[in-house]
């Protein structure tokens, strides 16, 4: 399932198969030419994009799910009868896919051993568009947010300010268990959130937060998919959470970055000051912990569940909050992945061998993409070639 995720995680791929043109039959066709093994991959992909297709009644989220639980399941026995157990480890990342397939917001999976109730589910009825960001709010309304960069405040006395609009809102009784938000924020486009507890989160591209109306818990806890740079309140007697499909962060008071896409099989976790405890979601009260110190990265490997701490320069993972990159020989593309989440773009690589290709630099982020990719041509003595409005290939 690993080959195919990057396929079924891939907008422009589902767009080829269910409503394909011109620009977009070219390019796959291409693609498909230049990397003939990838071809049963995106065949598979392919066929299970159709298979959930087929359904002509509406499913209730449960419906949706076991469907494509069922569809993962056929395509693991198919694959390699020894492989079945694979579907299990690996089904909390495929979760985000099924949210992609059906557009139905943050459907959350966890492993049940160290997870709260409110967040195994957060029900959305409407569809979220591709390049639509949204704060969902817990009675079902959409908030659109029309910015490249949006800022959204969340005051103490139950106050909603987005984007200096304030929200006709009522302010929320704090008893009992408090409802749940939830911002999306698509490929090419940031937002900035002022939590309730005054704890400052900015979300990268391509990234989701699940957060409560208010913290009264003993744990102040969010759920996030994406990229997130946390400024997180000081309360040592409510110890701030975030909570990923494999990893758990504990922190009391700091500065941190965490970035756990989907698609990707690494985990990264940057404390910038103070410091920051991890476990895996199947540890109970964080034993078998990891604690980090400023300057330090944690990547967690989802495949051979182990963490590695790396001394690192954390501008390189931390600057894109600022509107800028740095990078110091770091693969080519890692650097093109970034560019393809903050840009909404997306490259191809006339030789795989390219994306090994070393650079250092700086990018400062502004609106003139095609300027932003010139550099990265220099500096990696390549040549980037515009196929289309948001297609290039790296030759």
């Amino acid at each position: 399932m690993e080959k195919i995720s990057k396929y079924l995680e891939d907008k422009r791929f589902i767009q080829w198969i269910f409503n394909p043109n011109n620009e977009l039959e070219k390019w796959w066709k291409t693609f498909e030419t230049v990397n003939p093994k990838e071809k049963k991959n995106i065949l598979l992909a392919r066929n299970v994009l159709l298979k959930l297709k087929t359904t002509d009644k509406n499913l209730t989220e449960e419906e949706k799910i076991n469907l494509f639980t069922r569809i993962l399941k056929q395509i693991e026995v198919k694959e390699n009868n020894r492989k079945k157990k694979r579907i299990i480890n690996g089904f909390l990342k495929y979760a985000a896919v099924a949210i992609l397939f059906f557009s139905i917001g943050a459907i959350i999976f966890y492993k049940k051993d160290n997870f709260i109730p409110k967040f195994y589910s957060q029900n959305v009825f409407e569809a979220v568009p591709d390049n639509e960001a949204k704060l969902i709010r817990p009675d079902g309304k959409n908030i659109l947010l029309e910015e490249k960069k949006s800022v959204i405040e969340h005051r103490q006395d139950g106050q909603i300010v987005v984007n200096n609009n304030i929200l006709e809102v009522t302010s929320p009784i704090k008893k009992g268990a408090p409802e749940l938000n939830q911002l999306i924020i698509p490929w090419g486009k940031t937002s900035e959130i002022l939590l309730p507890d005054g704890t400052k989160v900015y979300l990268n591209a391509g990234s989701r937060i699940v957060y409560p109306e208010y913290f009264n818990d003993k744990n102040r806890e969010v759920f996030l998919v994406g990229e997130a740079y946390f400024q997180v309140e000081p309360d040592k007697n409510h110890p701030f959470i975030v909570q990923t499909t494999d990893i758990r962060i504990k922190v009391l008071g700091t500065q941190f970055n965490v970035s756990a896409y989907p698609a990707d099989n690494i985990i990264e976790t940057t404390l910038v000051e103070g410091s920051v405890r991890l476990a895996l979601n199947n540890t109970r009260l964080f034993s078998e912990s990891t604690e980090l110190k400023p300057n330090q990265l944690a990547s967690y490997d989802k495949t051979s569940k182990k963490t590695k701490l790396l001394l690192v320069d954390t501008d390189n993972y931390t600057l894109w909050k600022d509107g800028m990159f740095k990078f110091e020989t770091t693969d080519l593309s890692r650097v093109v992945k970034k560019l393809e989440r903050f840009y909404n773009i997306r490259f191809h690589y006339a030789d795989p061998l390219h994306g090994s290709i070393k650079i250092s630099g700086k990018l400062e982020l502004g609106e003139n993409c095609d300027e932003i990719i010139n550099r990265v041509a220099l500096a990696a003595s390549v040549k980037i070639v515009k196929k289309g409005e948001n297609y290039f290939e790296i030759n």
